[in-house]
């Protein structure tokens, strides 16, 4: 498979940017991966046995693409006083922090083959945050509400009697913090049975994802949340808690973050991705979507969703909340091609206003699934039950319930487990 690259520089002007002397953030693409250090005769050097098993079973090769950056390359950038943090082998660039006049002095590097401006402002740093798994967790308050409903409306509540609650799997998380997540008595068995294999913070470079929000923690819980009171869709798979959104800002570097996340966790081994995020307005209005870019292919983060799937990984999205705007539509990564977009239902079986809808551009029907994405019993930062609206609560069901499936099914390729959850939906004749 090609690189699909993004090349491209927006000058100073056209962007609206402050002086040159202060530091943005900027994507720089490279021309190639000669010279590398890896070969894709040892993977193990960049791939895990998972991420390797997963390639095999799947038929799909290893190839150019999943070759880490040149790190002469990096070295090069550096020595221009560019800071460098994270890089994306599928599009074989780096996400630095730099002002524009020095990016003017890296285009003119034989190296380089683009930039592209992502950000306003810095807030990546080396400092690593640390963060300590307390010994005792709090525990969860009196509540009167229920994950029956949203556990039996998927007839998962027959795939846990039947044993399978998604062991064995592995399912990446990216949202914008999952604050709560170390502090919460239902939480408390990820740690215990070592099911949280990993964390990162890609908005600002720290390993400790609990923390801005917790969005995250809500959307986490409706899988993975364990208690006599709370019942996750697939409370015993393994979990990477992953921070791309950015909260108190909008800019397409987040759709990076994602893909900075999606190419961790191929490397890692993950089976699911799930993402209750979608971009389509940012605060910088020059970087926004319009309905003819929904055609699985335009927008970046759209771009990475279909790389992770030709990986193997089946990418679970939230179809966006959209619906009642005039935008309406589904916001990507929603619209990428083999990615199952996931809408919202209420308690009497129908569609919520504010569900994003379809078809896309290119005339394919989205979402695919939906689930109870109002009135959702989830857990908050705090420990409490409480409840929640949006599409970002279906999401989750959905990859919960496809953990519990491709547990009892370890045979079937991302391909066969998506055909399977679309073609036994309640209406695959008549969506």
């Amino acid at each position: 498979m090609k690189s699909i690259r993004l090349i491209v520089f927006l000058s100073l002007v056209y962007l609206g940017l402050p002086g040159s002397a202060q530091n943005h953030r900027f994507m720089v693409f490279f021309t190639d991966k000669e010279n590398s250090s890896y070969s894709i005769d040892r993977p193990l050097e960049f791939l895990s046995q998972k991420s390797i098993d997963r390639r095999e079973k799947h038929g799909i090769e290893i190839v150019n693409d999943d070759l880490p950056v040149n790190e002469a390359y990096i070295t090069v950038l550096r020595s221009l006083d560019v800071e460098v943090f994270f890089s994306t082998k599928w599009l074989n660039g780096v996400l630095v922090q730099a002002d524009s006049a020095t990016i003017s002095s890296v285009m003119e590097l034989s190296i380089v083959s683009g930039a592209l401006y992502v950000a306003n402002g810095t807030v990546l740093t080396y400092e690593e945050m640390n963060y300590e798994i307390p010994n005792n967790f709090t525990e969860l308050g009196e509540s009167e509400r229920s994950t029956d409903f949203q556990i039996k409306l998927l007839d998962a509540d027959s795939m846990h009697l039947a044993g399978f609650k998604g062991e064995g799997i592995n399912i990446a998380v990216f949202d914008g913090g999952f604050r709560g997540v170390n502090t919460s008595f239902a939480f408390a068995h990820l740690y215990e049975n070592n099911r949280l294999l990993d964390t990162k913070d890609f908005v600002t470079n720290s390993s400790n994802p609990f923390q801005f929000h917790d969005h995250g923690t809500k959307v986490l819980s409706t899988m993975a949340a364990n208690h006599e009171q709370y019942a996750g869709v697939s409370p015993n798979a393994n979990y990477l808690l992953y921070v791309t959104e950015e909260v108190s800002s909008e800019y397409r570097v987040e759709e990076y973050n994602w893909l900075f996340a999606a190419e961790r966790a191929d490397s890692a081994g993950v089976d699911i991705i799930q993402s209750s995020l979608g971009y389509n307005t940012f605060d910088d209005e020059l970087m926004d979507y319009t309905y003819e870019d929904l055609n699985g292919s335009n927008a970046i983060i759209s771009k990475a969703a279909s790389i992770a799937f030709e990986k193997g990984i089946l990418v679970i999205t939230s179809a966006g909340n959209q619906g009642g705007t005039d935008w309406k539509y589904v916001t990507p990564p929603a619209d990428a091609v083999n990615t199952i977009s996931v809408g919202s239902i209420n308690s009497e079986f129908v569609i919520s206003n504010f569900s994003s809808v379809g078809p896309t551009f290119d005339g394919r029907i989205k979402p695919e699934l939906v689930a109870l994405g109002a009135g959702t019993t989830v857990i908050n930062a705090a420990g409490n039950i409480t409840s929640g609206g949006g599409t970002s609560y279906a999401s989750p069901l959905v990859a919960g319930l496809a953990a519990g499936l491709w547990q009892k099914n370890p045979e079937w390729t991302n391909t066969e487990l998506r055909d399977v959850l679309i073609t036994t939906a309640s209406r695959a004749e008549n969506p």
